[in-house]
């Protein structure tokens, strides 16, 4: 298994899926990659209308893979977090499995674009450690968007953004 030591940390990509929910089966996604400096990489957003809070979850994580740049796939290690373990379990089993293309589930065929990635960590982290990628999934419910420089970012976004800097530099 992938553990980043200090000289892989300028090869690991990490990557926050997210999820929210409203009224009417509303559902926002969102997404942020960071590269070993916590700079975020590209950020993106997107409504969608489901009532399975797990299928959504799914889909947020799905989402990287319409995200992914010929630089993330050379990274030497990848780390997903997110805040849905059932999710992250299921993703990891899957990524586990050798027969991608023996798969007779759906699911697990749409998930083989991870084995393309070098090495992936799928890390549970909790909802409030994942704040950027919730006010993607927010701002996604009634904008769809990709933000690959954060200056075009919303002021929120870039305020939430400094305050987790502030965070990861006191730790």
């Amino acid at each position: 298994m992938f553990s980043p030591g200090r000289d892989d940390l300028a090869r690991v990509r990490c990557f926050r899926p997210c999820a929210i929910f409203s009224s009417n089966n509303g559902v926002g996604i969102g997404f942020v990659a960071r590269n070993h400096h916590g700079a975020v990489v590209i950020a993106a957003g997107s409504g969608l209308s489901h009532w399975d809070p797990g299928q959504v979850e799914l889909a947020a994580l799905l989402s990287l893979r319409r995200l992914i740049t010929p630089t993330m796939l050379e990274a030497k290690g990848v780390i997903l977090e997110g805040d849905c373990k059932n999710v992250l379990d299921f993703c990891s089993r899957s990524l586990q499995r050798a027969t991608w293309c023996d798969s007779t589930i759906f699911v697990e065929q749409e998930l083989s674009f991870l084995a393309e990635l070098n090495q992936v960590l799928f890390r549970h982290i909790p909802r409030e450690a994942n704040r950027l990628a919730d006010f993607c999934a927010k701002f996604g419910m009634s904008n769809n968007f990709i933000w690959t420089d954060v200056v075009s970012a919303p002021a929120e976004f870039l305020e939430i953004l400094q305050d987790d800097l502030d965070r990861m530099s006191s730790v």
